[in-house]
């Protein structure tokens, strides 16, 4: 069978993957909480206060815990507190829980910091809690926002990198919603992060809060798709500052530095006891504004603030039942991150949407489109897999989207991936199972008649008349070819051997407009070499592109390109001899 992305897409993606981003930023200031602080330097063991979270809808309350020690690091944070918590409440829940990250510790009503780290199958009471003062740093940094995003004043300062000290378990897992587990996994594997699938829980978007008021021990999530589908973590919010600015979570999400992601209110449904470290289980109800920066130290940002995203449509449709779906969701601008949630989105919800998992044919066309792109740019293919045929997408889909997300001519914002996918489990293969060639001994300029017997998948065998022109200026033995698109396809040789390259958005679309895909039945008169292998030309002095090669042998006739609705299966070749009139 043939594989889902030959050599020749591998090494487009390659090629296109160095991608700038133009961003406008920000001069960083410290966070000012509008609440009293105790400093790091004044805690001491034994001190007693409260930990204040959501453990049910979005009503803040709050528990005893008790500093044990201090904790210094090597890295970022430089120190963190150990506390145990204590009360029926922790009793009841089983600890401090995953999704309980942020969540703000005071003492004598002074805000010390915010739980950030646990330890899985251990005594869930203790925790760390990370210092105010260290998460409050992460605002130091520069913000930096896509330039569709409000015009902001130019970068003044940068900061040295940081380092995170890997002690304890980050307490805010990956939570999806509306996709297959095992989509979830491959989002979650993707980001190094253990990934919980949920039912679905809103279908149109989520609302946005424009004006949102929070408090220290909100749930609050940091998206990265949101709509038909989400994917996120759930954390608390520890403080707020005068200004609008926010800090949660205590530990990094994905500690990807100056970021532009959308933050969440959170509904907690319920905290889930677990041996291995409770959890909460919360669904993101509205969008309150956007985190800037992703630090060893926490998350934080702005509420009133949002950020630009990505548009994903997937259409689907089923030819055994006749259902059809549409499902619509946007995604974080992030281009280096918009290629590893894609591809686990899309199966994710073809598994639920499909209802199955296994064999079968899909037809698909994806279709990229937005500002800055010269108009619509679309791909159709057709994938059959006796195993997996959503995984099969999956990886397609990434490879789609790599090229297009990290081109390194153009920025294209806003950016909108289009899915129409039409699915069935039976074996949509058609065979090639013979090949005829009437005359064996021709001329340059003629037409060569060719007959094809194509059989469909347990069907009847049917006979198609083709026919190929012979080159001018061509002699000698040559071989008539019929394959399935995909089938020792022409590999991009002018690229892998330096001789050509890519210099454009207009040129890279025409290279994978000129891709085969697997629906094609591919008719050609090549060379013959005699070891089996048929070559078009000699290797010149500036060789060709695929699509200029293609463009060439279409316009005189040595190439037929035919497309069906099967997945085509097979190769056939007949020597035949041009006689040179001279």
């Amino acid at each position: 069978m043939k594989i889902a992305m030959c050599k020749t897409f591998r090494a487009l993606i390659l090629i296109f993957f160095y991608f700038a981003i133009v961003c406008t930023a920000m001069e960083g200031s410290p966070l000012v909480p509008a609440m009293p602080v105790l400093p790091i330097n004044e805690v001491r063991p034994g001190m007693k206060g409260e930990v204040r979270t959501v453990v049910k809808g979005i009503e803040v309350i709050s528990f005893p815990a008790e500093v044990l020690s201090v904790v210094p690091q090597s890295g970022h944070p430089k120190q963190l507190i150990l506390i145990r918590t204590s009360g029926p409440l922790v009793e009841r829940i089983g600890g401090i829980a995953a999704g309980m990250s942020g969540s703000p510790f005071f003492i004598n009503g002074k805000l010390v910091g915010a739980i950030g780290y646990g330890w899985e199958f251990s005594d869930h009471r203790l925790g760390l809690v990370t210092p105010i003062e260290e998460m409050a740093s992460v605002l130091d940094w520069p913000e930096v926002v896509p330039p569709f995003s409000p015009p902001l004043p130019p970068q003044q300062k940068r900061l040295p990198e940081e380092s995170i000290s890997e002690v304890g378990t980050k307490m805010a897992p990956l939570v999806t919603s509306g996709i297959s587990a095992r989509g979830a996994r491959l989002i979650g594997d993707s980001l190094n992060l253990d990934a919980i699938s949920l039912p679905s829980t809103s279908e149109g978007g989520l609302p946005v809060e424009y004006k949102a008021s929070l408090k220290p021990g909100d749930s609050v999530g940091a998206l990265l798709a949101w709509g038909d589908i989400t994917v996120g973590a759930t954390g608390t919010l520890t403080a707020v500052g005068k200004d609008g600015r926010f800090v949660a979570f205590a530990h990094p999400f994905l500690n990807r530095g100056s970021v532009a992601y959308p933050l969440s209110r959170s509904w907690v449904h319920e905290v889930i006891p677990s041996v291995r470290s409770p959890f909460k289980l919360g669904t993101p109800i509205s969008i309150v504004g956007m985190i800037t920066q992703d630090r060893p130290q926490g998350i934080g940002g702005r509420l009133g603030s949002f950020p630009p995203a990505v548009e994903v449509s997937l259409r689907f449709r089923d030819q055994d039942t006749g259902a059809e779906v549409a499902k619509r969701f946007q995604m974080v601008y992030d281009p280096f991150l918009i290629s590893e949630v894609t591809p686990g989105a899309v199966m994710g919800l073809l598994d639920d949407l499909w209802g199955r998992l296994g064999e079968g044919t899909i037809q698909f066309t994806f279709t990229v489109e937005g500002g800055g792109f010269p108009g619509r740019f679309s791909m159709r293919n057709v994938f059959f897999s006796d195993k997996d045929t959503a995984q099969t997408l999956a990886k397609e889909i990434k490879s789609l989207v790599s090229i297009f997300a990290l081109n390194r001519f153009q920025e294209v914002r806003p950016l909108g991936f289009h899915l129409d996918v039409e699915v069935t489990r039976l074996p949509k293969i058609l065979y090639i199972e013979n090949l005829e060639v009437e005359k064996r001994s021709v001329k340059p300029g003629d037409e060569i008649p060719i007959k094809v017997t194509l059989r469909p998948y347990r069907g009847e065998a049917q006979v198609r008349n083709f026919s190929l022109r012979v080159p001018e200026g061509t002699s000698g033995r040559c071989e008539v070819v019929v394959r399935g698109g995909g089938i020792a396809e022409p590999e991009q040789r002018s690229l892998y051997e330096g001789w050509r390259s890519i210099s454009s958005m207009a040129q890279l679309l025409k290279e994978l407009e000129a891709k085969e895909s697997n629906d094609q039945i591919i008719i050609e008169l090549l060379r013959y070499e005699g070891t089996g292998r048929g070559v078009d030309s000699e290797i010149e002095e500036e060789p060709e592109l695929v699509s200029e090669m293609k463009e060439k042998r279409m316009k005189e006739g040595s190439l037929r390109v035919f497309r069906s609705s099967y997945y085509v299966e097979g190769l056939l070749r007949k020597v035949v001899t041009v006689e040179n009139e001279e």
